[in-house]
């Protein structure tokens, strides 16, 4: 299994804008009543990437199921151990430059509440940031299961505080 490898998100900034804006156009054409953000360290300014982009598309509960199945038709299925009746993960079929990865979460949901807040806090915190940025040097070689796990537990760690500074 290759390991991940860790660069700055400006290296790819032009790569990845322009794969945000076609995929976001795509999947707007398939689902048009979605909203889609881009997520992922590519969207935050001075932040360490594996170098992917990612998408958040958001519809409402009663769209998820049949946007599930239009997008199987044309999207690989991703992580699907992490699925749940309100996020379904796939990615862009084959090796597409830079790889995309398209999160689908019913809108208002707790996973909803995952990406874009996640993405907000990097982007208003630059302390967080650099913490952020700090531990995926360390990640940096690692293989995808052990990289996304570590990086998990510092996202739920962000939105856990986020939450309790709020409540």
């Amino acid at each position: 299994m290759a390991s991940v490898r860790i660069r700055r998100a400006e290296e790819i900034q032009d790569l990845a804008r322009a794969a945000f804006d076609a995929y976001r156009r795509d999947v707007v054409a398939l689902l048009p009543a979605a909203e889609v953000e881009h997520v992922g360290a590519t969207a935050v300014p001075g932040a360490l990437t594996k170098g992917d982009v990612d998408l958040l598309v958001r519809v409402p509960e009663r769209d998820f199921a049949e946007a599930v199945l239009i997008l199987r038709k044309r999207y690989v299925v991703h992580q699907p151990h992490n699925w749940t009746r309100t996020l379904a993960s796939f990615k862009a079929p084959g090796a597409s430059d830079p790889p995309v990865g398209i999160q689908l979460v019913v809108a208002g949901s707790d996973a909803d509440g995952f990406f874009g807040p996640f993405r907000d806090a990097l982007i208003n915190d630059p302390a967080l940031l650099a913490e952020y940025n700090e531990l995926k040097l360390h990640l940096d070689g690692l293989d995808y299961e052990s990289y996304t796990e570590r990086k998990g537990e510092f996202v739920e760690n962000v939105l856990r505080q986020a939450n309790n500074r709020r409540g």
